[in-house]
């Protein structure tokens, strides 16, 4: 029997805010649900909920933007994961637990734990279309999941645009003849140049590397101690990070409209720019014995426990899951898009 609150089938189907679903039963078998037993097709019960198919934001009524072409989204995942958790922390994290061996426990965490989630984000976000924090609301008890991977993903992007800063230093101290880092300031003592390091006979003494000089004086400003005050902010590696979040902020002002047309640039340059460095890598004095020394497998480091949590780590790094990013991403698809391809 027809519960209280029922339409006409015609006066359904016009309806926008209406949920149209499936009837097993008449003409309109691909448009109405019947949700109790009934005698006919006039009179069927429908709850008004929304439909996922719809681009607008229930609750504040914003349409939501979708990507102009799936490509972006492709090249915005991409670009997601060419950050320092592969480029610079991957090669420390492999040397430092196994070498070569390290690919076969990273390889196995990848495919079994990794894969799966970053598919599971990528569901939740297209079928909601909603932001990491508000996808949750399915489930209030996991609200706070949500507002974890928020403060967590704020928390490493401070990090990284620290170090992009560092690194924006580095690119405009290049320009200058000689290197700033190559060479020891006047009057230093125990300071040798970073090009003399393999021509020096090895003996007692204490020194150190003009490079790492230069990093610990010039670039972070470092004092010996706390009892002296962390001291003043330095100017320029302050402009440094203020032209890594003006940056960052040109690409995000008009959210994927921007950044979509930003994507083909930050997902294919970075690998130009590998593929550069390594070829000049390769050509370095010691390349070859540097190779070896990393690929080289320690296979008892596979019974190491350290290990697995490494390459879970490093994975979760690399993939950048649990951190809401892949879920933001995802909402912007449409909803029928298949992902899965």
């Amino acid at each position: 029997m027809p519960a209280e609150n029922s339409w006409n089938v015609n006066d359904v189907l016009k309806n926008p805010e209406l949920l149209v679903l499936s009837l097993n039963v008449g003409e309109f078998g691909e448009n109405v649900k019947i949700v109790s037993p009934i005698g006919g097709c006039r009179d069927v019960e429908l709850v008004p909920i929304r439909s996922p198919v719809s681009n607008a934001d229930s609750d504040s009524g914003i349409t939501r933007e979708k990507w102009s072409k799936n490509v972006e989204f492709l090249l915005s995942c991409v670009a997601l994961s060419v950050g320092f958790g592969n480029i610079w922390r991957f090669p420390y994290t492999a040397l430092k637990n196994g070498g070569g061996a390290f690919l076969i426990p990273y390889l196995i965490v990848l495919f079994v734990v990794g894969r799966p989630l970053y598919y599971l984000e990528m569901v939740m976000g297209q079928f909601s279309s909603r932001g990491c924090v508000k996808v949750f609301d399915v489930s209030p008890l996991m609200r706070g999941v949500g507002v974890g991977q928020t403060m967590t993903f704020f928390t490493i992007v401070g990090y990284y645009a620290a170090l992009m800063a560092i690194a924006i230093r580095y690119l405009m101290a290049s320009f200058e003849d000689p290197l700033p880092w190559s060479v020891c300031p006047e009057g230093v003592q125990g300071c040798m140049n970073s090009s003399m390091v393999g021509l020096l006979p090895a003996g007692n003494g204490t020194r150190v590397v003009s490079a790492e000089l230069y990093f610990k004086s010039t670039i972070i400003n470092a004092v010996p101690n706390l009892n002296d005050g962390i001291g003043l902010p330095d100017w320029k590696l302050a402009l440094c990070l203020l032209a890594c979040w003006t940056v960052v902020t040109a690409i995000l002002i008009k959210g994927i409209k921007t950044s979509g047309k930003a994507s083909y640039f930050l997902a294919i340059f970075p690998y130009v720019i590998l593929i550069v460095l390594l070829g000049r890598s390769c050509t370095l004095e010691g390349a070859k014995e540097g190779i070896l020394h990393f690929v080289t497998p320690q296979w008892d480091k596979l019974l190491d426990k350290e290990v697995w949590f490494a390459a879970i780590t490093q994975c979760f790094y690399s993939l950048t899951v649990g951190l809401g990013a892949v879920i933001v991403f995802a909402s912007f698809n449409s909803f029928p898009n298949n992902i899965y391809r």
